[in-house]
């Protein structure tokens, strides 16, 4: 409960400076509503604790009678019971506050009217472009990505559930279309040989007449001189990355096993590699330990580094037209 708690009040600090410095297009809203929920949070778990003191009071009653009577019976089976209730009401109420934080963050990646205009738009036209930022140096762009992965927020499904697409190793709906200011795994055919490079980009729009997106290089700085550092590309060349992840102890199984293909961000680049699962997550905070292949080494794989789970996806082994 502290861990959720504790994720839900940086999550709404943070986007509370996001939503306060940027024109109002809903997001107001969404962070009251945000707020709201936080309030239940807090008041459901003051009133499940008494509950919790009642039995706790109860219990040391009887001890103390050596005897369980009766009315004491009765009463603890009764505060169990609203214990229980309790309990799943505030659950459902983290669940509510977690997915509310999804949408906002969701939100908080379009930058106005423009930004929706542009995932229609004709990429390369003026209607709906987004604007042009300017490049950030490496070592912030780096530290950047290591925050986005650390600041994933865990699916915390209920008992049985099964976890939705883009969680974890839950890929995405037939159908499902990226949001502009979304970060994908882009696959470019860049040299003469054509062999595929995998980068990490940002979706600038989506055009559904030619079923194409115009995505954008995280990694302005390292873009050749007088080549564009934005690229068209199919579907099938663009993996969106998950925006949840799985917590291991509750959901291990459905993490990638050992041995598991996988692309996987190079630590300290933006390209992703073909690796091996080595390790996988024991709790929600640990990053996947994989083994990129390398020549060099005579197992065909260089030793294992840590990449967290937004940054592995599974790898399907073709051409991607």
């Amino acid at each position: 409960y502290n861990e959720y708690k504790s994720y839900l009040r940086d999550g709404l600090t943070k986007m509370g400076r996001k939503i306060k410095n940027r024109p109002d297009h809903g997001g107001k809203n969404q962070f009251q509503e945000l707020n709201i929920l936080l309030h239940q949070v807090h008041d459901q778990r003051i009133r499940a604790g008494q509950t919790l003191n009642s039995i706790s009071k109860l219990y040391d009653k009887s001890s103390a009678d050596q005897r369980l009577y009766p009315v004491y019976k009765t009463k603890l089976k009764s505060l169990y019971n609203n214990a229980i209730c309790e309990t799943q009401q505030e659950i459902e109420l983290i669940l509510k506050s977690l997915n509310k934080i999804c949408r906002v963050q969701g939100k908080g990646n379009v930058a106005g009217p423009s930004a929706s205009a542009s995932s229609t738009a004709v990429p390369g036209s003026s209607s709906g472009s987004p604007q042009p930022r300017k490049a950030m140096r490496r070592g912030v762009l780096m530290s950047l990505l290591h925050q986005k992965a650390k600041q994933l927020p865990t699916w915390a499904g209920g008992k049985g559930e099964s976890p939705p697409a883009l969680t974890g190793t839950v890929p995405e709906e037939a159908n499902y279309i990226c949001n502009p200011g979304d970060d994908v795994a882009a696959l470019l055919l860049c040299d003469e040989l054509g062999d595929d490079t995998w980068i990490l980009a940002e979706v600038c729009s989506f055009n559904p007449t030619l079923n194409k997106y115009q995505v954008k290089d995280i990694d302005e700085d390292e873009r050749v001189a007088n080549v564009s550092d934005k690229h068209l590309l199919s579907r099938r060349r663009v993996i969106p990355l998950p925006l949840q992840k799985l917590n291991p102890v509750t959901h291990g199984h459905l993490l990638f096993p050992p041995k598991h293909k996988v692309l996987a961000l190079y630590p300290q680049t933006t390209c992703f590699y073909p690796a091996t699962v080595h390790k996988k997550p024991e709790n929600e905070m640990d990053d996947y330990e994989v083994m990129f292949y390398d020549n060099n080494y005579a197992e065909g794989y260089a030793p294992p580094l840590n990449v967290p789970q937004r940054y592995v996806i599974d790898f399907k082994d073709k051409k991607r037209k």
